[in-house]
């Protein structure tokens, strides 16, 4: 209509109008210029084509929020928004614009309806027990604002679910994301081995970057590495393993073979247990789940790695003070913590038998909704916390726990997790469930390798929050959304429950 209208109009008399709005932003860009920064004038207007490229794009607003909280920026490098009682990041200010574009849309778009899935329900209610616990906990003032903002901040990101399943439509859409996610775990995991190559006193990443102590043995020569995007280098390592098995083999195969070595390396030189017991949990479930040609090229692709791991140990021996074959030395002692009284032993372990102490009497005088997120459930300790000292900051673990299950609980009760543990079942029931019907070969190997990460994240979370982590929940919402739009766009006859029946189209390749 508006096209129409237009057309009226002498060519002449638009030229005009074309230059007196020209002339007009020009004019206030300068009066912009004059009363605040040239510097702020340029960076509003780079957010702006950004944010126009994001609204036709949210698959690049979901990767701009997996770069701003899960790669090589630290939390504390990121700009912040005030907001009267309070701040945002950047990365909360991109997810609350495009939760809110959903209503938008639905409201202003005919044609464009809500995706209804199976995991909004138990995923609303998780988030919505969390919250309500939180706003009684402070108006009881048995809480503070700002560690309960800080905390639902965290929580929120699991809502990245809504925007993958609502805004994401199409193949295209898909598989620009998840090449992005790969991209980005590429990138990740070169850094960490460029800074396992520069050592701990040359440090080019945020994160934990230090010596690694294993079992009191001190390897001055190994630095361990833990960047927020430690999550997306685990990722990333799952996915390009099970789409490689899936897949048939060509010439490509031997450069996603090269990318799943670096990831590989790259999640040992984490030096987390709990991320190589995801490993071999995936592992193990997908040689169990592999049929007739998938388990023969998956145990064709593991003796390739096998004999290239024993030429390089071979190699290796050769020089015995070389840092690889004391990388090799440091990771098999690390890995023989997984066994026998050694895990009992072990002083990271004995910490989490201190927290347990705190933390289940607190459960137990709080069992329906929890203490809300954020809240501090026990006192200083000194086997726990520690002063600021030297180049070693302050930490204050009142109101953290290395237990994700525990956590959850004294957060959000035990109605909370319970909706947090149906979540994971409807997830995890559905990517085993449908993966095999899956249309798409490339986008089949990625609904697996999701559903695998969450099973063995489920475990690891005994020992480790990932739960309630920055750098994870994010990719958590993420992995759980792209499950749900595959099922919907590429499982022909889903049950009822899927809310959408999808046309099968032609076979491809998403990564």
């Amino acid at each position: 209509m508006l096209s129409q209208r237009a057309g009226l109009f002498p060519s002449v008399y638009n030229g005009w109008v074309q230059l007196a709005a020209a002339g007009g932003v020009g004019l206030l860009l300068g009066a912009a210029s004059v009363v605040l920064s040239p510097l702020w004038v340029l960076l509003a207007l780079a957010g702006g084509l950004i944010a126009l490229v994001a609204l036709k794009r949210p698959e690049l607003a979901l990767l701009g929020i997996l770069v701003a909280t899960s790669s090589i920026i630290y939390e504390n490098e990121l700009p912040l928004i005030p907001i009267g009682v309070g701040s945002l990041h950047v990365p909360d200010a991109i997810l609350l614009a495009f939760l809110g574009l959903i209503f938008v849309r639905a409201l202003a778009e005919p044609d464009f309806r809500i995706i209804h899935t199976p995991l909004d329900t138990p995923l609303l209610a998780f988030y919505g027990v969390t919250l309500l616990s939180t706003i009684i906990a402070i108006l009881q003032s048995r809480l503070e604002f700002t560690p309960a903002l800080r905390t639902i901040r965290i929580v929120s990101y699991y809502l990245t679910f809504f925007i993958v399943t609502n805004l994401l439509r199409d193949e295209r859409q898909l598989s620009l994301l998840i090449r992005g996610l790969i991209m980005l775990s590429i990138v990740i995991a070169g850094a960490m081995v460029a800074q396992f190559a520069l050592g701990k006193s040359t440090p080019i990443m945020p994160g934990r970057v230090e010596e690694l102590v294993t079992q009191e043995t001190s390897y001055e020569t190994i630095t361990r590495i833990l960047p927020p995007g430690q999550s997306l280098v685990l990722v990333g390592f799952v996915v390009t393993t099970v789409t490689l098995t899936l897949e048939r083999v060509r010439a490509s195969s031997v450069i996603q073979l090269a990318l799943v070595g670096l990831l590989g390396l790259a999640v040992v030189l984490t030096f987390n247990r709990n991320f190589w017991g995801v490993v071999i949990i995936a592992l193990a479930l997908l040689v169990w789940l592999a049929r007739n040609q998938d388990r023969q090229r998956l145990m064709s692709w593991g003796m390739v790695i096998v004999c290239a791991l024993l030429v390089i140990g071979l190699l290796l021996s050769l020089h015995s003070d070389s840092q690889t074959k004391t990388l090799i030395d440091a990771s098999i002692q690390r890995l023989s913590t997984f066994t026998g009284s050694q895990v009992t032993e072990d002083e990271s372990f004995r910490w989490r038998y201190v927290e347990y102490d705190y933390a289940i009497p607190q459960i137990t005088a709080h069992p329906l909704i929890g203490l809300g997120a954020g809240a501090r459930y026990r006192p200083l300790d000194r086997r726990l916390d520690r002063p600021a000292r030297d180049d070693i900051p302050e930490f204050d673990g009142r109101d953290y726990v290395h237990n994700g299950h525990l956590w959850i609980m004294l957060q959000s009760g035990l109605l909370g997790y319970g909706c947090l543990v149906w979540l994971s079942v409807v997830f995890i029931r559905r990517g085993l469930r449908y993966w095999r019907q899956v249309s798409h070969r490339g986008l089949r190997g990625v609904v697996l390798a999701f559903t695998l990460v969450y099973l063995g994240v489920l475990v690891g979370c005994i020992v480790s929050p990932m739960f309630m982590q920055w750098f994870w929940t994010p990719v958590f919402g993420l992995m759980m959304g792209v499950n749900e739009t595959v099922i919907r766009l590429f499982v022909p006859y889903p049950d009822p429950a899927g809310a959408n029946v999808a046309t099968r189209p032609a076979l491809g390749s998403a990564v």
